[in-house]
């Protein structure tokens, strides 16, 4: 591909990421993005598979021409001149604002539109915007790393709740949670399994205490008084957020034992209003925690940081797999930024 007198350059991926590489790899590091749309496919093919991005960039006149494979240049029709008829006087010409190319970077990575107008309200937003996509996405990341440094450390109480839906996966959260503390950190725990008007079998969280050598309650009468370092977790009937019935059912009987530190599980997989709903639904039963499962099912995981910035309840763990002691990762934010921007605009692999 060579460049045109304006040297911008077209070219189509699969994602935000691959763009980033396509343009620090092919039009080198005074490349800028013009705009970005979504493209797609025709036909059946548009069911079949998810949409591209179409990217317009431009690289600087003093710059050298890149070498190798490159995106297509845009070209511009050049208007055929008329040998018999006067020349028309010129008239302005009004081209439709379109959005920020960074803007729309960023929700091609699967940030929403209230995160992105928080991050373009930031005094250095404009300066972003002048720098290279890598550049600028670095930037982004260091602020909402700052962003999540601000948020005020809250540590589980002895007593803890795995709540969730049905389907939700709070009894693998448990047990991962469960095993972390007994296996890695050596505590002392013991578990509850508290049953409503609905019964809440599962003989598999039985033989899983048994195999760690926890004690397990059937009725919280059969609970011991704890041990200053001793945890107690308490797995509950799945509840559905429609539920107004079960719902402050559960939230009584999470009172009246005592239940200070109570986490909410979202299935990642689930669909961005599903997860919303739930969010609001875990501030009726007073939830201070979150856990995300199902996290190995996710293709983005840009969506979380709408349920991971906020301050009102702390993240606890990501569910990476299905393994009952295993595949978790506690370094939630680390892990949602690796997995939203690409390895250059990482600031953690960028300082390595």
């Amino acid at each position: 591909m060579i460049p045109t007198e304006s040297s911008r350059f077209r070219f189509v991926v699969r994602s935000a990421e691959e763009a980033v590489t396509v343009l620090r790899e092919k039009l080198g590091p005074r490349a800028r993005v013009v705009s970005v749309k979504q493209v797609q496919g025709k036909g059946l093919a548009r069911f079949l598979s998810a949409p591209s991005l179409e990217v317009i960039a431009e690289v600087a006149p003093e710059a050298a021409a890149p070498t190798g494979e490159k995106p297509t240049p845009v070209t511009e029709p050049a208007a055929a001149a008329s040998a018999q008829e006067p020349e028309p006087p010129p008239q302005p010409t009004i081209l439709p604002t379109p959005d920020p190319a960074l803007a729309a970077l960023l929700r091609a990575s699967g940030l929403s539109a209230p995160i992105v107008a928080r991050l373009q309200g930031d005094a250095a937003w404009k300066q972003w915007e002048q720098k290279s996509p890598a550049e600028a996405l670095r930037d982004v990341g260091l602020v909402l790393r700052n962003k999540w440094r601000k948020r005020t450390p809250r540590p589980l109480t002895q007593r803890v709740a795995f709540v969730g839906s049905p389907g939700a996966g709070k009894t693998t959260a448990l047990c991962k949670q469960l095993a972390a503390d007994v296996l890695v950190r050596r505590r002392k725990a013991m578990v509850l399994k508290l049953d409503l008007e609905n019964a809440n079998p599962d003989d598999g969280l039985v033989v899983f205490c048994t195999a760690l050598g926890v004690p397990f309650a059937r009725e919280s009468a059969e609970v011991p008084e704890l041990a200053d370092d001793e945890m107690l977790y308490i797995d509950v009937p799945g509840v559905t957020p429609r539920d107004t019935a079960q719902t402050a059912l559960l939230r009584g009987a999470l009172d009246d034992i005592g239940v200070e530190s109570r986490v909410l599980v979202l299935n990642a997989a689930y669909d961005a209003d599903i997860l919303k709903n739930s969010w609001a639904w875990g501030a009726e039963l007073a939830c201070s925690h979150t856990a995300f499962t199902h996290l190995d099912e996710l293709t983005h995981w840009a969506k979380l940081w709408d349920l991971v910035l906020p301050p009102a309840l702390q993240p606890l763990f990501l569910g990476t797999g299905q393994s009952i002691a295993g595949d978790m990762e506690e370094n939630v934010f680390d892990a949602v930024l690796a997995r939203t921007f690409p390895a250059p605009a990482n600031p953690l692999q960028a300082a390595a």
